[in-house]
């Protein structure tokens, strides 16, 4: 059966475009410059995928404003300006502007101890104040891979008290308040709860009442329980593998650091309050632009919910990303220039930045700094150039073994006859082809990785797109070192217990839902997981008493060795 015409996406279309007209005026675009912004879209725009919303605004006036591809693909619902979307990350500049309202108004301070507003977060010695919430150097865990550390899907209802219990009940901070710059959503939940305390009205209602109603923005809501109807909402989309698409569930109501859902209409009013202040005022805005300093003096790039001192072809950027589920996002404004983009998306493979980015070379090219021409290719990077002295396979032996990139991120090469294969964590093997004895192009990684020797010929580590990963030695790993680690182990501060067991000479985590995942040693009393780094306490010869979890934005969790059925040890 042919595809027939999707009417109502054609009519929305036709409304937009006529209202856009009217209220923009020509405004020195071209219809060339429309049709060049739909082509960067033109793969989402089609019958069966989902897409993105887009908003142009230039000189404090919204110039173009246009919907791509469907935001439910069961009912063919086509994405228009009135689409909402969840924001993600984003969502914390509108948190950044009711804070420095606040502040503005002699409300707050940023220097408050946050224990002023909110006595029941734990006391960790060192005084944390709401400037340190802001610029993410409170040193607070990361919500997420707390939670998930806490056997918490992702995909399970989560709100803000689960979020505010889980500060409550943090043992220890991941540094020092100011020493370090460390993204943490946790410190913006924190401040949607000041903003609570501080107004005596709930945050959600302060920030309808206070910056979204007078900005017109009304169809703009904060998520408060994920039960939540929101009207014309899109749902989020991964690709599924099979040239199709499967839906990324979210229950996220995380109010102050995400789930905001907003339209690329709203969306468009919000960028020009940028330049006119006209809710706010514009001395809120600019504190919102200030970046922060360490307890060093060293800078922050970050000011309320914003990212700033960036750069894009010459010109200077404010921009902040959100992702979360299938939903994408990005905003970024370059204020020099007067002009600013944000791409909402309900599909997680959709590169809103680069595209972004795109945008802003057909609205600007001629006003920015050249781009640097590309690079000529070399044989680290060209598969084709292949070195001209004669290879010796035989000497890859020494090449075979596990690799460590990062944090739970492994890379190991195997051999198929004559054939090296490389296997990163959680991915399928990929040819290496040779260029010469040391170096390998892998198609599939679009980079080289070359091997180091060192003068007895015994191979160390590897290089990997600036990656210096050693080489993992595994010969110690026996199932009898394995046993001292292997038990139950028990967090005061998530109120879970972690198990381990060997299985078939392996050292396997086994999750509450019975997946298994394997623990690779990678040093001493040091192992890797899926993501995630453990460090155990033992005596020479003795079994483990503790385990410290480590995972990206959470450090050092504390897990106790404890006997299953027994109370925790002391």
């Amino acid at each position: 059966m042919k595809n027939t015409p999707n009417f109502s996406r054609m009519i929305a279309r036709f409304l937009w475009a006529f209202a856009f007209a009217a209220g923009a005026g020509f405004h020195g675009l071209s219809a060339d410059l429309d049709r060049d912004v739909d082509r960067l879209f033109a793969t989402w725009d089609k019958p069966g995928s989902p897409g993105a919303a887009v908003v142009i605004v230039r000189d404090a006036r919204v110039v173009y404003t246009r919907g791509y591809g469907s935001a439910n693909l069961e009912q063919g619902t086509p994405i228009t300006p009135q689409t909402a979307f969840d924001v993600a990350s984003v969502a914390k500049q509108f948190t950044g502007l009711g804070v420095s309202m606040l502040i503005q108004q002699g409300k707050l301070s940023a220097s408050d101890d946050v224990h002023k507003y909110l006595p029941d977060v734990p006391d960790f010695g060192k005084a944390m104040t709401v400037g340190h919430l802001l610029r993410h150097t409170s040193g607070l865990r990361d919500w997420p891979e707390t939670l998930l550390a806490s056997d918490v899907s992702l995909e399970a209802p989560i709100t803000l008290e689960m979020i505010l219990e889980m500060v409550r009940r943090q043992r220890e901070l991941d540094f020092a308040p100011g020493d370090e710059y460390q993204y943490s959503n946790t410190g913006y939940n924190l401040l949607a709860a000041i903003v609570g305390k501080v107004t005596g009205k709930p945050y959600a209602a302060w920030m309808r009442e206070n910056v979204f109603q007078p900005l017109g923005m009304a169809d703009t809501a904060v998520c408060v329980d994920p039960r939540m109807i929101t009207p014309r909402r899109a749902d989020s989309y991964a690709p599924d593998g099979h040239c199709g698409f499967r839906e990324e569930i979210s229950q996220l109501a995380a109010q102050g650091s995400s789930s905001l859902f907003v339209t690329a209409e709203d969306m468009g009013k919000w960028l020009v309050n940028f330049e006119t202040g006209a809710v706010g005022g514009k001395a809120a805005i600019a504190a919102m632009l200030e970046p922060g300093r360490l307890n060093s003096g060293a800078p922050v790039d970050y000011g309320f919910g914003l990212g700033v001192g960036g750069h894009y072809r010459g010109a200077k950027t404010v921009i902040h990303t959100g992702s979360w589920a299938g939903f994408r996002s990005v905003v970024i404004r370059l204020p020099e220039k007067r002009f600013a983009v944000a791409i909402l998306a309900n599909v997680s493979n959709l590169d809103t930045v680069a595209r972004a980015h795109q945008v802003t070379d057909l609205y600007l090219g001629d006003q920015l700094v050249p781009k640097p021409a590309s690079a000529s290719s070399n044989a680290n990077t060209n598969p084709a150039q292949v070195a001209a002295a004669k290879l010796n396979p035989a000497s890859w032996d020494a090449q075979l073994g596990t690799y460590r990139l990062g944090l739970g991120w492994l890379l190991t090469i195997t051999r198929e006859g004559d054939q090296l294969m490389a296997q990163a964590t959680g991915e399928p093997r990929f040819k290496m082809t040779p260029q010469s004895d040391t170096k390998f192009f892998v198609e599939a990684y679009g980079a080289g990785v070359e091997f180091v020797r060192e003068p007895d010929g015994a191979v160390t580590r590897l290089l990997y797109k600036g990656i210096h990963a050693p080489k993992l030695d595994l010969s110690t790993v026996t199932p009898g070192y394995l046993a001292a680690f292997a038990g139950d182990y028990w967090s005061e501060e998530l109120l879970v217990t972690c198990r381990l067991e060997l299985h078939d000479g392996k050292l396997i985590n086994v999750t509450r839902d019975g997946e298994r995942h394997e623990l690779l040693a990678v040093g001493h009393n040091r192992f890797d997981g899926a993501g995630f780094a453990i460090e155990f306490t033992r005596a020479a010869g003795s079994s483990a008493t503790e385990m410290k979890l480590s995972a990206g934005r959470v450090r050092r969790l504390r897990f106790k060795r404890v006997e299953l059925g027994s109370k925790p040890l002391d």
